[in-house]
């Protein structure tokens, strides 16, 4: 027997763990092109649409290659930092997200090697953490969801933070029942025209709609019992209340917005005119204060969370042709600056889309 034979631990080679390589679809790019914002400002003048490297695929991870990506106002107040009292979320000095776009439909590119939900070659969609105004995006497999046969790729890009936002305002916040009457205030962008929808979906006996008159037949479409003109008439005129108030404008004062809440009803703040500094903190701090006296309720301003389950609900419900996302520009990447320039004009029509 030799020394061979008795090989001490000390003398054996060391064991290598190695990370299983991710499953592809075959030869990945290892660049990509992204539109890109190193510094806060006007879309227009810091997002560069650029070549960055493809972002690396962990194990739980999937890599997408984008097909469209909505464009929210998250994506403007990331770009430029405002209003300021949010920059400890936004980053201090430097956007912690540097390249836009929060909702994403496409085909799985790669997977990491701890997923098994999805295989290269799936249709994908969800929110992810910013990094969808690109070629290639990477999010946790559990962030996605399958688009279902019927649904198209673009139509499933829209179904992301707005939808998101009016499924939880509506049936978290506002506590919605069945046979209620609800008003939608700012019915006619992304939020607004999802809240129409998803409120019939989920019960509503009647949906009166708030909008500006090029977006009236739009709000109608989208399937508003009553649609109210702001431009030419007061929805205060009407002498109504109602069971949930779901304000995607604050344009009303909240004197006149309690009035317009029946009792025991609800008031759901979802967004207020803005300032640099420090609009709309004030409303939201005085939402609740305002209505804590009285048989009325309105909860603390709250931002819709990442949920995979209300993903699949809304994108069910397209499929069913109950919920349409209403569709209103398509840009390029190249394009993706004055895209988001318009949409921090907060005057949109349903959805834009940007198209890498």
């Amino acid at each position: 027997m030799t020394d061979l034979d008795h090989t001490s631990p000390s003398s054996a080679p060391p064991s290598v763990t190695t990370e299983p390589a991710p499953r592809h679809t075959g030869p990945t790019p290892t660049t990509m092109r992204a539109a890109v914002h190193e510094r806060y400002g006007n879309p227009e003048e810091v997002v560069v649409v650029k070549t960055v490297p493809v972002p690396k695929v962990g194990p739980d991870d999937v890599l997408v290659r984008v097909a469209a990506a909505s464009v929210n106002a998250l994506d403007w107040h990331y770009v430029t930092g405002l209003p300021m009292f949010a920059r400890p979320t936004l980053g201090l000095r430097r956007p912690k997200r540097q390249v836009p776009g929060a909702d994403v439909a496409g085909v799985v590119e790669a997977v990491g090697s701890a997923v098994t939900r999805f295989q290269p070659g799936d249709r994908v969609f969800g929110e992810v953490s910013g990094g969808a105004f690109a070629e290639y995006v990477v999010a946790p497999a559990d962030w996605l969801v399958p688009v279902p046969e019927g649904v198209g790729i673009e139509t499933a890009a829209t179904i992301g933070v707005a939808a998101e936002t009016a499924l939880q305002g509506l049936r978290d916040w506002g506590r919605l029942e069945p046979g209620q009457r609800v008003l939608v205030n700012g019915a006619s962008g992304g939020v607004g025209s999802f809240a129409v929808q998803l409120a019939k979906a989920l019960g509503a006996s009647h949906v009166t709609a708030v909008c500006s008159t090029g977006n009236v037949e739009a709000a109608r479409r989208a399937g508003a019992d009553r649609v109210v003109d702001y431009t030419r008439k007061d929805v205060r005129a009407l002498g109504e209340t109602f069971d949930l108030f779901f304000d995607n404008a604050g344009s009303l004062t909240l004197r006149d917005s309690r009035r317009l809440v029946s009792p025991g009803g609800s008031y759901v703040m979802v967004t207020s005119p803005k300032s640099k500094w420090l609009h709309p903190m004030p409303r939201m701090l005085s939402v609740p204060v305002y209505f804590a006296f009285g048989s009325q309720r309105a909860p603390a301003f709250k931002v819709a969370s990442r949920n995979r389950a209300d993903l699949e609900l809304v994108v069910d419900l397209v499929a069913r042709g109950l919920v349409t996302p209403v569709m209103d520009r398509r840009w390029a990447l190249a394009d993706a600056p004055e895209a988001l320039r318009v949409q921090g004009e907060f005057h949109a029509r349903g959805k834009s889309v940007v198209i890498p």
